[in-house]
């Protein structure tokens, strides 16, 4: 069973672990073979205390992942500054939440996001009719920007060029500052801001809030420990997807710019003629599967793509003139598009520009899409992490018609990388 130690001081004074205690509780703990040490700080509500237990959205995921791998764990919490110095000198075996930064890369290394979070700023609330009402704040304008002292925004802050942030120690205080009109400018966490305006019973009316970035968090693992442990990443990341559970809704905005911006383009390309003949050559060469025979390839695809292997009906697949073009059709788009791929009336996959996690979608949502009925519409997912192509996707699928015939031929699923699709200079 997964061992968890809670290192902290009392509940008021949680932020302000001493280092002495961590430190000592590493050396002890570092006889035991495997036992990691991680450092992290009170971010509600993925790191929040409850009755003097640490808990929250990123403390079950690893607690999940943990308990899978049968690994003792101790958390410590400290300021994020000291938390990613322990680390960096080897006192630490790791530090969770932190965006990908090249700075934490030069000595620590990453692994497959926890949380994506949705950066926005938030400012006191002003009529619609004000002319500063689309405005966002820029490196050197003049306006107030604050962030929690030490935090990925703060950082991300400095690295864009905004010299002169107002850090405050908490959430709930820079909030306040908000609300009370001190800060123009807040950078923060959409949940994070939801959490701490509930707690300060602020109704949502007093603020009003701009779409920034979307910002994968990670656990961050000391050079140290992954050279003792080689192994031990990969296998975390193995089970992470196993352990995360809980999607990002799009949010009614998000959906209609999809719906404006990727739809078009991925509809038309769906009914591209090149497109269809290629779908045509494939499945005039197909045979008709039987449930079991589907059943077996998918087994084998299956588990061969967990280890990052092929089985010989994905290679063949990807060797195919209809994988090609979709991996065209990819590079065209750009980042904004992570994979994608084609499935038959039996759900069976026929071409990918890239190894999918299974080749049988008939018990998957996209699949519905073979039904004549849903010819006109398209099936767009909410937000979730992607382990085979390592990004925040919302799939979009959309069926395949023969114009000839008006029959469906096939569905095509777009997995759009929502970090990248999503900015607002996108």
């Amino acid at each position: 069973m997964t061992a968890i130690l809670l290192l902290t001081a009392s509940m008021a004074k949680a932020h302000d672990l001493a280092s002495p205690q961590a430190e000592a509780g590493q050396a002890n703990l570092d006889e035991q073979d495997g036992f990691l040490i991680l450092q992290t700080n009170l971010h509600p509500p993925y790191q929040e205390l409850q009755n003097g237990i640490l808990s929250g959205y990123s403390v079950s995921i690893l607690n999940c992942v943990f308990d899978r791998l049968d690994i003792g764990y101790g958390l410590a919490i400290a300021p994020r500054q000291r938390n990613r110095e322990m680390v960096r000198t080897g006192k630490a075996d790791g530090f969770f939440l932190a965006r990908i930064s090249d700075a934490m890369d030069e000595y620590a290394v990453a692994s497959n996001p926890l949380a994506l979070e949705k950066w926005v700023w938030v400012s006191p609330a002003i009529k619609s009719d004000d002319p500063r009402v689309s405005r966002r704040p820029k490196p050197g304008d003049f306006s107030t920007v604050g962030a929690i002292l030490g935090s990925n925004e703060a950082e991300w802050l400095l690295e864009q060029g905004y010299t002169d942030v107002m850090r405050v120690p908490s959430i709930a205080s820079l909030v306040g500052q908000v609300a009370a009109g001190r800060v123009e400018y807040a950078l923060v966490d959409k949940h994070s801001f939801e959490f701490a305006r509930k707690e300060l019973q602020l109704t949502a009316d007093k603020f009003r809030m701009q779409f920034e970035r979307y910002v994968p968090l990670v656990v961050y693992f000391s050079k140290r420990y992954v050279a003792k442990f080689p192994d031990r990443l990969e296998e975390l990341n193995k089970v992470l997807e196993f352990c995360e559970t809980r999607p990002m809704h799009l949010e009614p905005w998000e959906r209609e710019a999809i719906e404006q911006v990727q739809l078009p383009i991925i509809r038309q390309f769906a009914r591209s003629p090149e497109l269809l003949v290629r779908i045509q050559s494939v499945l005039d060469k197909a045979e008709s599967p039987s449930e079991e025979k589907k059943r077996l390839k998918d087994v084998v695809w299956a588990e061969m793509a967990r280890k990052g292997k092929k089985s010989k009906t994905a290679n063949k697949i990807l060797e195919n003139e209809l994988s090609e073009y979709l991996r065209m059709f990819e590079a065209t788009i750009g980042e904004q598009i992570a994979e994608a791929f084609i499935f038959d009336t039996h759900g069976q996959i026929i071409g990918m520009s890239r190894l999918t996690s299974d080749f049988d979608q008939s018990d998957e949502a996209q699949f519905q899409m073979i039904d004549s009925v849903n010819r006109e519409k398209a099936l767009i997912t909410d937000i979730w992490y992607d382990a085979s192509t390592r990004a925040f996707l919302s799939q979009i699928t959309v069926p395949i018609i023969d114009p000839d015939s008006g029959q469906t031929l096939a569905a095509l699923t777009v997995g759009l990388n929502v970090s990248a699709a999503l900015r607002p200079e996108s």
